[in-house]
């Protein structure tokens, strides 16, 4: 666990932030992500790329720039790449 993923552990929940699901048409959260690997549901690496990019595209589209949560949505992209940078089999995706 990267100490900047707490707030996408889980979906958002409807009674925290009433008007999530109005603004996010498609969310999405590592606790899915783990589930639909878990069930091999990634066919390629890039849709596993696609889900990931979809949380920090989402948290960006939510929140402003300047919030907590997309200040941690950026480190933790960050530390995606350089984990996918580490499997040369993964180098085209950037």
């Amino acid at each position: 666990d990267h100490q900047s993923s707490w707030p996408f552990r889980q979906p958002v929940s409807e009674d925290d932030v009433a008007d999530y699901y109005e603004v996010i048409k498609e969310p999405m959260d590592l606790s899915t992500m783990e589930a639909r690997l878990e069930a091999e549901q990634y066919m390629t690496p890039e849709d596993f790329i696609k889900d990931a990019r979809l949380i920090f595209d989402n948290c960006r589209q939510f929140n402003g720039e300047n919030s907590l949560y997309v200040k941690c949505a950026n480190k933790l992209e960050k530390y995606m790449w350089r984990q996918i940078r580490t499997v040369s089999e993964w180098s085209h995706l950037e």
